[in-house]
């Protein structure tokens, strides 16, 4: 017995043990998935705008912002370089690549048209009764948030992951790969996710009036999905989408950023209103 467990141990010919192996494997699944974690949340912070345009990214500081070795923060901002989310430049290191304007309310054109045929898919199909429960579930949970008097800092990234999540579910609904992937593309853009930070301090009485208007197109959005009203479900998407790209539009002139594009950027938010007035009454 003795004999068979130091066996099991160690090989004849001097190899690893079995169990080391194992555990080597082990180690190097759990490091990929680390590894993956900080690749996230670095692109999650650069598309919701906390890390922005042009900020410089060194390895440094970002592990102690993450409180993770430098190893992960160096092979993520490869990652994010290879995405075209960060860039390097020789003897300057990594930054957050800039974006025009323009380039931002693109996506945004993108994800209304994007976003409006998925509904449509998803309403002609019909969710499935799970998705109707989570999508519902959902609701309630950002009528709950958005029932206070101010949208606290600690309720933004619940609100935020609570969006995003019942933008997922109509795409699951939708069942098109094709559409599915176009969206990655198009929200591959600083502030053109669905996960986008929340500009709105707890003392603004515009913003919540603002965030409480589209938390009630989702309300619609949902209806007219689970009643099977394709037409209606494509349209008032559209109006969502493009009252988020004039949110945009409008907080980042506010932080100087519309300088360089003016021109255009004007012209596609004096666009915008006449999209969102079709949609605006549902």
């Amino acid at each position: 017995m003795t004999s068979s467990k130091v066996q099991s141990r160690t090989s004849f010919d001097g190899d690893r043990s079995p169990s080391l192996t194992v555990d080597r494997v082990q180690e190097q699944q759990s490091n990929l998935v680390r590894q993956q974690m900080v690749v996230n949340q670095i692109r999650e912070m650069i598309l919701a705008g906390e890390l922005g345009a042009g900020e410089k990214l060194t390895e440094v500081s970002m592990s102690e912002r993450m409180g993770v070795s430098r190893t992960p923060i160096r092979e993520a901002l490869i990652v994010l370089s290879e995405e075209g989310l960060v860039e390097y430049r020789l003897n300057r290191g990594y930054s957050v690549r800039e974006f025009t304007i323009k380039y931002v309310l693109d996506a945004y054109i993108t994800r209304e048209a994007i976003e409006s045929v998925a509904c449509r898919l998803a309403a002609e199909k019909g969710p499935s009764e799970d998705v109707r429960a989570e999508m519902k579930a959902l609701l309630i949970d950002a009528d709950r948030i958005l029932s206070q008097g101010g949208l606290k800092d600690e309720y933004k990234p619940a609100l935020r992951e609570n969006n995003h999540r019942f933008h997922q579910l109509i795409f699951q609904t939708a069942d098109n790969e094709v559409l599915t992937q176009a969206l990655q593309t198009a929200t591959n853009i600083p502030y053109s996710s669905s996960r986008v930070a929340h500009w709105f301090r707890e003392d603004d009485p515009d913003g919540l009036y603002s965030l409480r208007a589209f938390h009630a197109q989702h309300h619609a959005i949902y209806k007219a999905i689970c009643n099977g009203e394709g037409y209606r479900a494509e349209t008032i998407m559209r109006g969502h989408i493009a009252n988020a790209a004039e949110q945009i539009r409008e907080q980042l002139v506010k932080a100087g950023r519309l300088d360089e594009t003016a021109q255009a950027a004007e012209a596609h938010g004096s666009a915008a209103p006449a999209r969102r007035g079709s949609a605006a009454k549902d």
